[in-house]
């Protein structure tokens, strides 16, 4: 018989991963920094580019600027000149338009000597003047020098908020001064061509590579080939700021979201950082490329001496680890019938000798813990059941506190679906003082009561019941001692409020309907003591008691709390009209009620009561406070109306 370790080659394989991976990682580390320097290269390139567009950009724009202005300020030459020699044209707004349009400027507007705008092509400026803002105020110092010729910026108008260059001269007289507004489309794509963002779009090689540049100071964005970005800070958009310095600064960051590497550097002279942004994803595509097909190669040169030994290894080894899996499952599954006979080496036939000894020991398992539990004297059940093989192994004293019988603990083991039914139907969960216990029927009036819990286990469960009857009834007893009036069999007050203060403490009306709480006491129970003794007294309150306790077409809690007051709390009415037609047949049954206190000795019932109707909002303490001062009001009303009665009689 061989030693496994003789047919092992693990080695081999180790070894040839260990060197794969030294080759895989060598491999890749030199295309990452190879990237990089690609990277920086070319962003170091279009760094170069954007100063060059920069500045070329700008003497351009300089130059359309002075173009013109001084177009615009000709214009405005011209038109004053027309004017002055056709004072007429000022008569007709059209004739001033067409003016307009000839010269090529889209307004015109006259100033006085006082420079209060009286004429022009845009009535709806007359009368405004050079102290009216901050755009037409420019044009405050044409008042102070009559040789002045001004050319404003270009900016938005105040109108239309359009943009427009405005400038003004004199006429030739002195009379008035001209404004003529153009639209500079020429300066304004000269503009453009020097925004960031415009420079970006000529520079763009792809969407995975993004442009941006910022204030120097604050960060804010200034331009960017991703336009949503332009305002933003580069913190927001995951660029950390304080990475950027003077020449070239490298670093990796999550930019909106996505993993890249970012280029930075800062323009002085344009007082900016310009940044070149790469996803990681399109900078290292061709490097995951790469080392798959490097990976594929190795893989490639290694099968031929792993495949060997893999057959080898499949042949004396995997073939035997697999018949002893299939063997453990089985085994697994609750089979316990099953043995494990694996010989192909030393090493499977010891373990398939000690699993056979555990397999053996695990038999007796159930049998030492039921003879354990019965010499204990513990009501104590365990079952455990397998859905695999449908069997259920439980001891002895399971069947008793379950009360299997003989003839089914066959059909019960064998079946674990049998059992789960026989379980459910015969295990019923009940509540006790909020304790979730189970009660089994057993043919008595109360049944027996158990504790059970299940342990999932693989394919099935282990299962502990307990029998907890003898506590269960001890406490039944003791409650039933406790909250019980020993004499008339009714609830005391601890019953009683135990029963229904937390329903009407919360406010729970819509769980008890309609119903009301009524405060009972017992008229002449002093008399009756003295006249016929305390025995006689007793048999007079059962019969009060026995009176309530019959009393009610509904749900009702009915209690003695103490001496001779009672109370009687009625709800689950569907109205209050059936609620109080029930509290009015109380007096008709007071009034008809008569109790035979000793032999041939019978007395009536009399007794002084007082309603409190549950409300929302309305608590336990409350409505016994309304019900007991209203059963006083009655109980001196009645001894009124007895005084009354004797006194006529006298």
């Amino acid at each position: 018989m061989q030693d496994i370790k003789a047919i092992t080659v693990k080695y081999l394989m180790r070894i040839t991963a260990v060197i794969a991976v030294l080759i895989l990682v060598t491999a890749m580390v030199l295309q990452i920094v190879s990237r990089h320097s690609q990277a920086i290269a070319s962003s170091e390139n279009v760094f170069r580019q954007v100063r060059q567009l920069l500045s070329e950009n700008s003497s351009e724009l300089e130059s359309v600027k002075e173009d013109y202005s001084r177009m615009c300020l000709h214009s405005a030459e011209a038109i004053a000149y027309i004017i002055q020699n056709d004072p007429a044209v000022l008569n007709d707004i059209e004739e001033l338009k067409k003016i307009a349009e000839f010269c090529d400027v889209d307004e015109i507007h006259l100033f006085n000597e006082e420079g209060v705008i009286y004429n022009g092509t845009h009535p709806q400026y007359y009368n405004m003047s050079v102290n009216d803002g901050e755009q037409i105020g420019f044009f405050a110092a044409m008042l102070e020098d009559k040789n002045a010729k001004l050319c404003q910026e270009v900016m938005p108008n105040t109108a239309e908020n359009e943009m427009v260059q405005y400038s003004a001269v004199w006429s030739r007289n002195g009379k008035f001064f001209v404004q003529v507004g153009m639209k500079p489309e020429r300066v304004m794509k000269a503009t453009e061509k020097n925004e960031l963002s415009y420079i970006f779009t000529l520079l763009r090689a792809n969407s995975t590579v993004a442009l941006y540049a910022a204030d120097i100071d604050s960060g804010i964005i200034k331009g960017s080939t991703t336009k949503e970005n332009i305002g933003r800070n580069l913190s927001d958009i995951g660029i950390p700021v304080e990475k950027i310095h003077e020449g070239t600064s490298t670093f990796y960051a999550n930019v909106n979201g996505k993993s890249c590497y970012c280029v930075f550097t800062v323009f002085e002279s344009e007082y900016m950082m310009l940044g070149r942004v790469i996803t990681n994803a399109s900078m290292y595509q061709n490097v995951v490329t790469a080392t798959v097909i490097l990976t594929l190669g190795i893989v490639l040169i290694s099968f031929f001496p792993v495949k060997t030994v893999s057959v080898y290894l499949d042949k004396i080894i995997i073939s035997g680890i697999k018949k002893l899996n299939g063997e453990l499952k089985e085994i697994a599954e609750g089979n316990l019938d099953r043995t494990a006979d694996v010989r192909s080496c030393l090493e499977f036939s010891e373990l398939s000798d000690h699993i056979n000894s555990m397999i053996s020991t695990l038999f007796s398992s159930t049998d030492k813990i039921s003879y354990i539990l019965d010499k204990a004297n513990m009501q104590i059940g365990v079952y455990e059941y397998n859905e695999n093989m449908k069997t259920v192994r439980f001891t002895d004293k399971t069947s008793k506190i379950l009360g299997i019988a003989k003839d089914e603990e066959s059909a019960l083991r064998s079946d674990c679906i049998s059992f789960r039914s026989y379980f459910k139907e015969h295990v019923k969960k009940t509540d006790i003082d909020g304790e979730e216990i189970c009660r089994i029927d057993d043919g008595t009036d109360s049944g027996r009561y158990v504790k059970y819990e299940e342990l999932p286990v693989k394919n099935g469960f282990l299962g502990i019941i307990i029998d907890v009857t003898e506590d269960v009834r001890a406490r039944k007893q003791l409650e039933n001692e406790r909250d019980i009036d020993i004499l008339t069999k009714l609830y005391n007050r601890r019953g009683f409020e135990s029963r229904i203060r937390e329903p009407l403490d919360k406010s729970r009306t819509e769980d008890i309907g309609e119903g009301a709480l009524i405060m009972i006491d017992a008229d002449g129970l002093k008399q009756i003591n003295d006249r016929y003794g305390h025995k006689a007294g007793d048999l007079y309150l059962r019969g009060i008691a026995d009176m309530i306790r019959a009393f009610g077409s509904c749900k009702k809690v009915s209690a003695r709390l103490g001496g001779d007051e009672f109370v009687l709390f009625l709800y689950g009415y569907g109205s209050n009209e059936s609620l109080f037609d029930d509290i009015d047949r109380l007096k008709e049954t007071r009034n008809g009620t008569c109790i035979e206190v000793e032999k041939g000795v019978v007395v009536p019932v009399r007794f002084s009561f007082g309603v409190s109707v549950a409300e929302k909002g309305k608590n336990y303490s409350a409505m016994m406070k309304e019900a007991d001062d209203k059963m006083y009001e009655s109980k001196r009303v009645r001894k009124k109306l007895e005084l009354n009665a004797n006194h006529g009689l006298n």
